[in-house]
């Protein structure tokens, strides 16, 4: 019964089987890759639409499986020459950076995400910090900036490449 009423639609069923093999067989170049990334549906994908509404234009966000890869370039105002001052100011962006993520990330999805890895590159200095999804989280019910400093110091690791 139903292989009679599918045999009266034969354009309908080449046009179905057109579409799978352009979606399935020959993506070899990634077209539909993105796409089918968005429809996994893994909290980091979950984290990034929300957080991709509200980053600067200097970030570049993307997920890898569940984890969530920030690459910032980061500049440095002409006035500051002195490479601990870059150092110091580097630092501190990246700790508002993180407190940004974590704000603006939803929370339900945050604290599933496995690795935070944050790149922020300047002419000088290029930073690296890891960190996990759950001690985020804990940084947006933090007020004071000593309990700030001392909750990054112990969650978030840092790898500095000098350029």
């Amino acid at each position: 019964m139903m292989s009679q009423k599918l045999l009266k639609y034969p354009l309908a069923i080449m046009v179905i089987l057109f579409c799978y093999l352009l979606f399935v067989h020959f993506d070899k170049k990634g077209i539909f890759s993105r796409r089918r990334q968005l429809l996994e549906g893994t909290p980091c994908i979950a984290a990034l639409v929300k957080l991709e509404l509200k980053i600067p234009k200097n970030w570049a966000v993307n997920c890898d499986k569940n984890n969530l890869i920030v690459d910032i370039d980061e500049v440095v105002p002409p006035a500051v020459k002195d490479p601990k001052k870059v150092k110091i100011l580097l630092y501190r962006e990246m700790a508002n950076h993180l407190s940004f993520i974590a704000k603006n990330s939803p929370v339900a999805n945050l604290e599933f995400i496995n690795s935070i890895l944050i790149k922020i590159k300047s002419e000088f200095l290029q930073i690296e910090a890891l960190t996990t999804g759950d001690s985020l989280v804990k940084l947006t019910t933090l007020n004071s900036p000593e309990i700030i400093r001392e909750h990054l110091k112990n969650t978030v690791k840092v790898k500095e490449l000098p350029k």
